[in-house]
């Protein structure tokens, strides 16, 4: 990129005008021998110095939910731990002009997608039944894996519209994560996840919901009748009364 260009001004360029520049004029950001590989280096620089705000605006998700986002949003993928550009080069083996084609068309529809959060209470009872979990938390202290003693006051799960991907922060009391989030697949999945740590768990503003594993991996309020898999939705969650 050019020294002059206003986007090396200043550090509070955001990631979604300068990508839309960057459209317009690949060979400028990326060099006159470009390929789709130099847009992920270019990228990947750009995120790793970011700031939140240089990530997100007020109508776009932040950009570093879209590796994860595309993963959810695809109807097949090429596995769980490959980011946005190994999932598109994938797809367009040997076609470089239509993997960026692709990138650009899935950030549309990204920016076009409402993120949705819902806080989810780490109560008493949870943190009882957490005493008991089958769940582990380590964490790296002087090279040396040891447990990790605090908990979470609540978790937070977010979800992007045109994905089914779910992400789960763990939240204390001050706002600071108690120890790495995670993200999976699935609402179901992460259902789980809350389920085998928390057993019972209380959606800010709701009534405390125990959750039930069905054996097809559906998630029901206990103490319904005539649980089958036609009166359970997979993956509502969330006041799942309304639905079963």
């Amino acid at each position: 990129m050019p020294f002059d260009s206003p986007h090396m001004q200043t550090n509070n360029t955001n990631i979604y005008p300068l990508l839309g520049h960057l459209k317009l004029r690949k060979a400028m950001y990326l060099g006159n021998d470009y390929n789709f590989k130099a847009l992920d280096s270019f990228i990947s620089g750009f995120t790793m110095a970011a700031s939140d705000e240089q990530l997100q605006t007020n109508n776009f998700p932040n950009f570093s939910y879209f590796s994860t986002w595309l993963v959810g949003h695809l109807d097949e993928h090429f596995g769980l731990s490959g980011g946005w550009h190994w999932q598109i080069s994938n797809r367009n083996l040997k076609n470089d002009e239509k993997a960026f084609e692709e990138f650009f068309s899935f950030l549309e529809l990204f920016k076009a997608s409402k993120t949705h959060s819902k806080s989810i209470t780490v109560d008493k009872d949870a943190l009882e039944f957490n005493k008991t979990s089958i769940i582990e938390r380590f964490k790296i202290v002087d090279g040396e894996s040891v447990p990790v003693e605090e908990k979470p006051f609540k978790i937070v799960w977010t979800s992007i519209d045109n994905s089914t991907t779910v992400w789960l922060d763990y939240i204390d009391q001050t706002g600071n994560a108690v120890y790495a989030g995670l993200w999976t697949i699935s609402g179901d999945e992460a259902s789980k996840n809350l389920a085998d740590e928390f057993g019972s768990l209380k959606v800010v503003g709701q009534n405390t919901t125990k959750w039930h594993y069905w054996q097809h991996g559906v998630f029901c309020k206990l103490g319904l009748t005539n649980l089958t898999s036609a009166n359970c939705k997979s993956g509502l969650w969330f006041r799942l009364d309304k639905h079963c």
